[in-house]
């Protein structure tokens, strides 16, 4: 029976992300304004994904677990409000061809975790799978 190949496979962004609280009030202000800033991160994120996916793995994954580390430059907001944008990653993650679907079937399990740098505030998106 031939050995499965475990995957990992790492991005960064330095897309800006709004908090939950940001995007309902762009909800509240103007759907379509909301709409627009989804579709704008969306594109930096698969922008970015582009960028740095590596070569030499079959595209696109499934059966995979995500861990998002959340680095902020400060804890003024919450850690929930923060990973809210969870979903925009998985949607860019679909439209840039890495994950097959954000599905049950296609995503096992998902970790967070986070911390804080002053200077160099970002999301590390670690993938692994087989």
């Amino acid at each position: 029976m031939p050995q499965k190949t475990t995957i990992k496979v790492s991005f960064t962004f330095h897309t800006k992300m709004p908090t939950l609280n940001e995007y309902v009030l762009m909800e509240r202000g103007n759907r379509h304004a909301a709409a627009k800033s989804k579709k704008t991160v969306e594109a930096g994120l698969v922008a970015e994904m582009l960028q740095q996916r590596p070569r030499g793995i079959r595209w696109p994954l499934s059966d995979v677990s995500l861990s998002y580390v959340w680095i902020r430059k400060d804890k003024r907001t919450d850690k929930s409000n923060i990973m809210f944008c969870q979903k925009f990653v998985e949607d860019a993650l679909q439209g840039a061809g890495i994950l097959k679907n954000d599905g049950w079937n296609n995503i096992q399990d998902i970790f967070h975790q986070f911390f804080i740098d002053h200077q160099g505030p970002r999301l590390e998106l670690i993938i692994t799978g087989e």
